[in-house]
């Protein structure tokens, strides 16, 4: 094993620490959007069953309108916690942050071979190849559906980190507004 393919692991696993990455904060905020949801639908609920009829009659509200309402809610509330409970956003994100941590280690390790400035050790390298190749089969595989999208990602988080050390004091936002019409201007007029 030479040089060559030790680079070209160092830039899958850029490649799959980006997905991992973003796989894992997608998760994280389905998760949280699923809990606040079932949080508040759960006070809401709270909430009706427990007021008192004079205070529906004040605000001239017909108790059958609440009981619906009571109905709508206890629902919700068990529909929500079965999604939850099927879906599990908060697990799938705990692997992907797994999947992230282990990544991150590899690149490190990658890095510094590639970074140093004595040609590295044939045999350190095929080593460091061979390891690659084992751990990176035993991370949890991104979803087929996802790949492309994810490595879009990728090469879009790698362009505006160059746009952001082009211009470090313009706003992120606007960079990547810029990334945008330079990738359709460069799609429609080569």
């Amino acid at each position: 094993m030479d040089i060559q393919e030790l680079e070209q692991q160092h830039r899958i696993i850029d490649m799959m620490l980006s997905g991992h990455s973003k796989l894992r904060d997608d998760n994280q905020r389905l998760a949280l959007a699923v809990n606040l949801l079932l949080l508040c639908s759960s006070v809401i609920l709270s909430t009706l069953v427990f007021i008192d009829p004079t205070i529906l009659r004040f605000f001239k509200v017909d108790p059958q309108v609440s009981q619906i309402a009571v109905g709508v809610c206890s629902t919700l509330v068990f529909l929500i916690s079965l999604i939850e409970l099927r879906v599990d956003w908060k697990e799938k994100a705990e692997r992907h942050n797994q999947a992230c941590e282990i990544l991150g280690r590899l690149k490190a390790e990658c890095r510094e071979l590639l970074k140093s400035t004595s040609q590295p050790d044939p045999q350190r390298v095929a080593d460091q190849c061979k390891m690659c190749a084992q751990t990176l089969s035993t991370l949890p595989k991104i979803p087929e559906e996802k790949f492309h999208s994810l490595k879009a990602y990728h090469q879009a988080k790698k362009e505006l980190s160059k746009l952001i050390d082009i211009y470090p004091g313009v706003p992120v936002w606007l960079l990547r507004i810029v990334l945008l019409f330079h990738g359709i201007k460069k799609l429609l007029f080569g």
